[in-house]
């Protein structure tokens, strides 16, 4: 006879099978959010480089109704008047405002001197390309949004195009203007530039940073005093002067986005800014070249490429001195370039070797 008990209750789950659980769906949930993250990134940069290619298509468009020429908005005679925009004001009169943007009330903003008065948000030094005669990483090469540029996208200063969707500075409020569908606003913390900054050497007359290298024809000629360039060192060049379309950088990311927030670069750890594009190994910004490809440029990759070039890509002889634009930020010095911003040759130069 079998004396087996076939009604007896099922046996429950013990605290070993419980963690065993736990364990594998945090195992298949690290396993997967990387995945998710991936994505999510890819989506993004994906918006990034779509961005890109209509503001390459704006700057075909901006050539066209200006003989060709680059974007500025800087007079080309500046350098006749030592780069003073006092004395050209004198000679000439009032340089022209350049606008940003208008708010809902009518009030416009605009880049400029005091001469012509109005609402005046930035100052003469962001009106050159770049300002070599109080070394910093201000100009005209940070405004890519700026009227000029912005009728040929969406008429706006704050349009999506303008901004990479991961870009550090995106803060809530600025995405709400944005998504308002305004021109232009007062933010708590000031004017947000593009994501996207121009290559301040390519908007400068090619032989400020240079065709050669004899007393005659040097690596760098001060566009403010060099009377070589018969005051014209602040004429923009043309699309046409660019020898090597696909090696010449025109807009960057400004921010190394892909960067992580901690740890900082060695040098600005009490501030813990986001890392501009050359401050740090980790960069990988989306960058748009003279023919209209984007791609992703490191600056391991111009780095490599000055090795190959006997280290000629980029100018030395500024007074930006060795170590370039935004050297001081580059993690004590590790990262070595500053190709995009003062490109031997300018327009007619190229950032890397080949690709």
């Amino acid at each position: 006879m079998n004396f087996t008990n076939t009604n007896r209750a099922p046996r429950g789950i013990t605290i070993v099978e419980v963690l065993a659980i736990l364990v594998c769906v945090a195992v298949l949930v690290a396993m997967g959010l990387p995945a998710f993250s991936r994505v999510g990134c890819h989506a993004m940069r994906d918006v990034s480089r779509a961005n890109l290619a209509t503001l390459s298509q704006a700057h075909v468009a901006y050539a066209n109704d200006w003989d060709g020429r680059q974007y500025t908005i800087v007079p080309d005679t500046l350098g006749v008047s030592g780069g003073q925009f006092g004395a050209w004001e004198t000679a000439n009169g009032c340089v022209p405002q350049a606008l940003l943007g208008t708010t809902t009330l009518g009030v416009h903003y605009t880049a400029g001197t005091e001469c012509a008065g109005g609402s005046i948000i930035l100052k003469q030094g962001w009106l050159k390309p770049l300002d070599f005669s109080r070394p910093s990483a201000n100009g005209a090469f940070r405004l890519a949004n700026a009227r000029l540029v912005n009728q040929y996208v969406g008429g706006r200063f704050y349009d999506p195009k303008f901004y990479a969707p991961d870009d550090p500075l995106l803060n809530a409020e600025l995405r709400a203007v944005m998504k308002g569908g305004g021109d232009f606003e007062e933010l708590s913390e000031g004017l947000v530039p593009s994501t996207y900054t121009y290559s301040p050497a390519a908007m400068f007359d090619p032989r400020v940073l240079g065709f050669g290298g004899s007393l005659t024809n040097p690596p760098y000629q001060f566009p403010d005093s060099n009377l070589a360039l018969g005051g014209q060192g602040y004429r923009s060049p043309t699309v046409s002067q660019c020898v090597h379309p696909s090696l010449k950088t025109r807009l960057m990311e400004m921010w190394a986005i892909e960067n992580p927030p901690y740890p900082c670069s060695p040098v600005q750890q009490d501030s813990c800014l986001p890392c501009q594009w050359n401050g740090s190994f980790r960069s990988r910004p989306l960058t748009l070249f003279f023919d209209g490809s984007v791609r992703i440029m490191t600056p391991r990759e111009p780095m490599f490429a000055e090795d190959r070039a006997n280290a000629s890509l980029w100018v030395r002889s500024t007074p930006f001195g060795g170590i370039g634009v935004n050297g001081q930020w580059s993690g004590d010095f590790i990262v070595d370039t500053s190709v995009h911003f003062l490109t031997a040759s300018g327009i007619a130069g190229r950032d890397t070797i080949s690709y």
